[in-house]
């Protein structure tokens, strides 16, 4: 996941824990506001009636009613239960029908006011005494309002709160977007500087914020880059005609040493020797120029459109050329019907020296037996295979084949440098491709080279 999008996940995230809390304080303190007064109201109601049962002129209680009815009115489901304390049986049958737990007649006879709530109805009891009388009253109501008005409220939070959790994301997205711009700009500058461009630089704001020293530091990177680049490719440059100029002297100088008709035959063998260890040398040498080239990732070289088809034909051509007695079979049956998916950009020659170390590897280190060799496509790569029944790699030693110099601890018996598998690595990889190895001792060895399909 992007940053970007976690940041307007994290942003969100907080927010609408905000938004909850909020939301849940705003529920609980209108709940509780609206049970306070519904219980006021029905503990004035629940007083007005107790005092009318007090009271022992009927005229007067009438008034009490009246009162009640004109001013107040009467609640949803309102009932009243007056019982004197002389009435141990009705108030035992009230506690056994009613819901109300035992602590609540407890508060009642303790401080002579008790309050209860369930199942949306709530429940007020008073105690008094006077005029030697003493009665309870027990008084029950739903507050249909408050309870619809609680309803309302609670639907009216989570829909506020779905709407606030799209705003917030929406602006959070397009606020991340604006932060990691000046990335973005960064990375696809960075992107486009190469060996051939490496000259280029970023643009330094003058704010000299975050972003800007990290511009900073990506230019000082690149300038060190350059200079080591440059250092590089004069080596190249200067090594590729001072090595090869005494190599072809000394080669010269043996091959005219060979063919003196008048030196001894020890002399001969020496110049032989010479001749043959001359070819050996110039051979490390190429390699290893090639080998550092191809660091400046084969831009410096002519790249055009290649069919790896027909270029697999030219590495069997020239095998058969270094090794005549080759057992290489090539293998087209799974060619796409589409020939657009063996189309490659790259360059030829670097594609066919990568190919050829690897082909000549297998035949080298199986004792000239068959090598196969196919060549097929699926929907995203081009795919080719090299597979050998040779000697195989130890499995301890496959991360490291790809290591200049590095020779398997089974290959002591067979000439070579360790330097074919690490440049065909490096030029399947300055091609955008990987590849892969399967392999094991005294059964052989499956190279798969895998490149991107490009239209």
């Amino acid at each position: 996941m992007k940053i970007q999008n976690k940041i307007s996940l994290i942003f969100t995230a907080l927010n609408a824990g905000i938004i909850l809390a909020l939301s849940a304080f705003i529920y609980i303190f209108a709940n509780e506001s609206t049970s306070r007064s519904f219980f006021h109201r029905l503990e004035v109601r629940s007083n007005i009636v107790l005092h009318a049962a007090l009271e022992g002129n009927k005229s007067k209680t009438s008034v009490y009613y009246d009162i009640k009815e004109k001013h107040l009115g009467d609640l949803p489901f309102e009932t009243h239960y007056v019982i004197g304390n002389e009435d141990s049986v009705r108030l035992d049958s009230i506690k056994r029908t009613l819901p109300m737990p035992g602590s609540f007649f407890k508060e009642l006879e303790s401080s002579m006011a008790a309050q209860y709530f369930k199942n949306d109805t709530s429940y007020v009891g008073l105690s008094i005494e006077e005029n030697g009388k003493s009665l309870v009253i027990i008084s029950s109501a739903v507050d249909l309002y408050g309870l619809e008005e609680m309803d309302n409220l609670k639907k009216l939070l989570v829909v506020g709160f779905l709407i606030s959790m799209f705003f917030v994301f929406t602006f959070g997205k397009f606020f991340s977007r604006q932060i990691f711009e000046p990335f973005r700009r960064i990375i696809r500058k960075v992107k486009g500087i190469n060996a051939d461009n490496l000259n280029e630089r970023l643009t330094v704001d003058v704010s000299r914020d975050e972003i800007a020293n990290l511009s900073a530091t990506f230019n000082e990177m690149l300038d060190r880059l350059e200079i080591t680049f440059d250092i590089q490719n004069n080596f190249v440059s200067n090594a590729s005609h001072e090595f090869r100029t005494p190599m072809t002297v000394i080669s010269g100088e043996a091959e005219l040493g060979c063919s003196l008709p008048d030196i001894s035959e020890t002399a001969r063998a020496s110049f032989r020797t010479i001749l043959r260890e001359s070819e050996k040398l110039e051979h490390l040498t190429n390699s290893m120029l090639s080998l550092a080239q191809t660091g400046f990732d084969g831009k410096r070289e002519q790249w055009g459109v290649i069919r790896m088809d027909e270029l697999v034909m030219e590495v069997k051509g020239t095998i058969d050329q270094i090794m005549p007695e080759n057992k290489v079979e090539i293998n087209f049956d799974n060619l796409p019907d589409d020939e657009h998916k063996l189309i490659l950009a790259g360059n030829a020659t670097l594609l066919k020296a990568a190919f050829s170390n690897i082909v000549l590897n297998s035949c080298k280190y199986s004792d000239n037996k068959p090598v196969h060799v196919s060549i097929g496509a699926d929907e995203r790569h081009i795919i080719i295979e090299i597979s050998d029944h040779g000697i195989g790699i130890p499995l301890e030693e496959i991360g490291q084949i790809y290591v200049p110099f590095f020779r398997a601890s089974n290959t002591k018996h067979y000439e070579g440098y360790g330097i074919g598998l690490p440049l065909a690595n490096n030029i399947i990889k300055m091609h955008k491709g990987n590849i892969k190895v399967d392999s094991e001792v005294q059964v052989g060895t499956r190279f798969t080279v895998r490149f991107p399909i490009k239209y």
